[in-house]
Parts: C-alpha cells; sequence; structure tokens
C-alpha cells in the first residue's frame, strides 16, 4: 500500500470498498476533518481519490491477503465493502461479505486497532418472518434472502472479534439514497426519466399500499464518523439501525419524484402501469445514445422498489439517537429536500436526461 499520508493527523482510518457509493461520501468527510485516511478495494486505484490518501488494492477475500499489515497503525476500520444482491451470484455476497470480514476482523484484532466500525444492513431481520415492531437491534435476526444471509453471516464475524476483544460497532441503514447512489430509489427516478423521455405526460404507478423507508447518505455517514469518535462505554458492541423516521407510501415518494421532473402522477387500480418493457428498454438506449451516463441500474421490473413490501418495515431508532446523533435528514420536509437535490444532481451528472 502506497503511503502519500500525513503526518500532522490525529487519527488514522482505514476505508474498505474505496469504489463504492458510501466511500464517495465516507473519505471527503474524513479528510475534511483531518484524518489521515488509507483506503482498500479489489481494482485499481479510483481516480476520484484525493492524492492524500494511501491505497492499496486489496482482495479482503484472498486468504492470503497480510490484513494484519493493512491495519497496522489504524485507529479506526470503516468497513464498507462487501457486495449486493444487484450486482453480483450468491456466491460473490458470501465472498465479499462473510469471508471478508472475517478475514478484516482477525486482521484488526492483530493489529489492535482502535473500533472497528462495520456497515451492516437491515435486510438481516428478513422479510418474511413478522417481528415486533418497531424492530430493535436486540431482536433475534431472520434473513430471508441471500443478501441479508451474506450480511449476518459478516456480522456474526463482527461479534466473534468483539468477544476477542475488538471494540466493534455495527451500522444498519435501509435504503440509501443521495448523490451518487445507483440503485433502488434511483432506479426509481430514471424510471420516471424513462417516461417523460419517452414524451408521457403523466406517470402511472399502482396505488397498492406499500410504505417504504429511506436514509439519506449524509445521514449513513454522519452516523459512522459519530460511533467511531463517541467517547461512550455504552456505544461498542452494539448494533444501530439507520433511518429517517418518516416513512412514505410509495405514491408519496413516487410525487416526489414525478413532481421535481414535471410529470403529473396518476394512481392506477391494477397493473400492468406504465410502459412495457420493451418501450422504456427503447428509451433507456436512446437516453444513453444521446449521451446519457448509464450509471443507475435499469430494472426490468419497472418500479422494482417502490413495490418492496416488508413485514419488519418500522424500525426502531432509540439506540442511535441515545448516543446523541442527530439525524440530519430525520423529518418528512428534509427527506423531500434531499430527493429533489438527490434528482438535481443526476441531471447536472447527466446520469438522466
Amino acid at each position: 500500500m502506497d503511503t502519500h499520508l500525513s503526518a500532522q493527523s490525529e487519527r488514522v482510518a482505514l476505508v474498505t470498498g474505496a469504489t463504492g457509493f458510501m466511500a464517495h461520501h465516507l473519505i471527503p468527510t474524513l479528510l475534511d476533518r483531518g484524518w489521515e485516511v488509507r483506503a482498500t478495494a479489489r481494482g485499481p486505484r479510483p481516480a476520484w481519490l484525493a492524492g492524500a490518501v494511501g491505497y492499496g488494492s486489496v482482495d479482503l477475500a484472498d486468504p492470503g491477503a497480510d490484513l494484519k499489515a493493512v491495519c497496522a497503525g489504524v485507529d479506526t476500520v470503516f468497513h464498507l465493502a462487501g457486495a449486493t444482491s444487484s450486482l453480483s451470484s450468491p456466491e460473490e455476497m458470501h465472498q465479499s461479505n462473510a469471508v471478508a470480514t472475517a478475514n478484516l476482523v482477525e486482521g484488526a484484532l492483530g493489529a489492535g486497532v482502535g473500533r472497528f466500525v462495520h456497515m451492516g444492513s437491515t435486510s438481516v431481520y428478513g422479510e418474511e418472518e413478522p417481528l415486533p415492531q418497531p424492530v430493535v437491534e436486540t431482536v433475534e435476526p431472520h434473513p430471508s434472502r441471500g443478501y441479508g444471509k451474506a450480511k449476518w453471516l459478516a456480522e456474526q464475524a463482527v461479534w466473534a472479534g468483539a468477544r476477542k476483544g475488538l471494540p466493534a460497532v455495527v451500522l444498519r441503514p435501509v435504503s440509501v439514497f443521495g448523490p451518487g447512489a445507483i440503485k433502488l430509489v434511483a432506479s426509481a427516478v430514471l424510471d420516471v426519466a424513462i417516461e417523460r423521455f419517452a414524451g408521457q405526460a403523466t406517470f402511472a404507478v399502482e396505488r397498492a399500499p406499500v410504505e417504504l423507508r429511506l436514509v439519506h447518505i449524509a445521514d449513513v455517514v454522519g452516523a459512522a464518523m459519530h460511533l467511531a469518535t463517541a467517547d461512550l462505554p455504552q456505544v461498542e458492541g452494539k448494533a444501530y439501525n439507520v433511518v429517517a423516521p418518516w416513512y412514505p407510501s410509495a405514491l408519496e415518494l413516487a410525487a416526489l419524484i414525478t413532481t421535481h421532473l414535471g410529470l403529473e402522477l396518476q394512481a392506477c387500480e391494477a397493473p400492468p402501469c406504465g410502459l412495457s418493457l420493451t418501450s422504456r428498454r427503447k428509451a433507456w438506449e436512446a437516453m444513453t445514445a444521446g449521451g446519457m451516463v448509464p450509471a443507475i441500474l435499469f430494472t426490468d421490473e419497472r418500479l422494482r422498489f417502490l413495490k418492496k413490501q416488508n413485514r419488519n418495515n418500522r424500525l426502531s431508532i432509540d439506540a442511535l439517537l441515545g448516543t446523541g446523533y442527530a439525524l440530519a435528514y430525520g423529518t418528512a420536509e428534509a427527506v423531500a429536500r434531499g430527493m429533489r437535490e438527490t434528482i438535481d444532481w443526476y441531471l447536472a451528472q447527466g446520469w438522466i436526461r
């Protein structure tokens, strides 16, 4: 790993998953606050990474990787790396989440890091087995899908390290949105943009009463920074849900997006709504041919995120708030503002047209 590190910084951070969405927001925040930053990912050094950041290409799942050396001299590990179900096979999810985390935990233990901040997921609770709501972090998880199972195995590796003395905390964010996000809410924004491009004056959404949950990337980064530095003995050894306490319906979220993009929302009683897959794909291909950056994931199922039912949708955030963290996007008005800001960012970057 090359260094490029400042000798004056008081804290040294290791950020895994440096090519990912969260790292794009966390690393600049760390630098702004005077941290020395080292970063890892499996690929070559990202072009956007500041020159002051030490970077190493490391496969955390490789049993031959010397992760104790990677963690040497590090005060805090921010473990963001992991494969998602949108982009990876079940085997890749297992290797990049469960195996990689177990290896990194052992390296962090050997290096004696001061705190290990693991980016988990509320998917560990599962969607099928009903849990008491609002779901608290101490409930027994019942992951029901491959991604949730892989994240739960990764989290178990963190707790195994904690029992050996690793000062660890786990964040469990919900669907994260914000500038740079490429899936979930982002795909819904792309779907609206596609139909606008195709000349539709209205945008149809099923009237089904689906309740959604969101969190802005600023609050995921803010909570991670807070838990990394909070000088409270009860902070370590716990998991923390990270979610905005406003739970919009699918129609409310669709209204936010369509209004900002200049379309009229139309609620329909039964599927199918809107353009067909063939028409949507044709419009998307024309958009990319016209210069749109194809960064946001195009999903075959129209508005897939807005149809995701979850029996365990409501979550407690008392544990996080009890540490003194205050959400920056914690109200309906703030979430709506964050959504508009995100859409404007997509437009400015050419990710939608």
